[in-house]
């Protein structure tokens, strides 16, 4: 649970401001000549829940402006809702991981088609399969060496990229043949 929320903080920070609000437009509006504290709590909720500029900006001078670039840097520097990548112990960065488990997933799906009955269909989608999981399989182990022995390793990546798309591609087309 603590890692769901330090890494979506800004969206926990709009939920709970979001909650604060509509909790803050609930209360009822103070009765005439009713408890000063209670008056004040009202103004307070509601000035904070409204907006902060409201609250500090005519107290502040150029807060607008500093506020503006501070919420700009943080949802520049955030990374909100986007997906959690654990990187495999002993990958050579995150590409190399992703394209490992891209390879895992097709040998998964290739062990699981040779346990299934087979249609025609079936076979040649399979076949494809295993085609591509070895085409993708040697150009990722191309790729690492390169990265490895410092050589120049961008043509490798596209190769390695254009060749995971297939094997993509060939998971696909095997799950739309009926083996799951």
């Amino acid at each position: 649970m603590l890692e769901f929320i330090s890494q979506h903080q800004f969206g926990i920070a709009v939920a709970a401001y979001w909650l604060f609000s509509a909790a803050v437009s609930s209360l009822p509006e103070p009765m005439p000549g009713g408890s000063a504290a209670y008056l004040w709590l009202y103004r307070f909720c509601h000035t904070t829940a409204g907006n902060i500029t409201t609250a500090f900006g005519s107290k502040i001078p150029g807060l607008k402006t500093v506020a503006g670039l501070l919420l700009l840097t943080a949802a520049f520097s955030t990374t909100g809702c986007a997906l959690h990548y654990t990187v495999h112990p002993g990958a050579l960065n995150p590409t190399d991981s992703a394209a490992y488990d891209t390879l895992l997933m097709a040998q998964t799906a290739i062990d699981t088609a040779r346990t299934q009955p087979d249609s025609p269909e079936s076979k040649t989608a399979l076949n494809t399969l295993i085609g591509s999981y070895n085409v993708a399989r040697e150009s990722w182990l191309t790729w690492r060496g390169a990265i490895v022995a410092n050589q120049p390793s961008d043509a490798y990546l596209a190769q390695l990229n254009k060749n995971l798309t297939d094997l993509t591609n060939a998971i696909r087309a095997l799950n739309g043949k009926g083996v799951k």
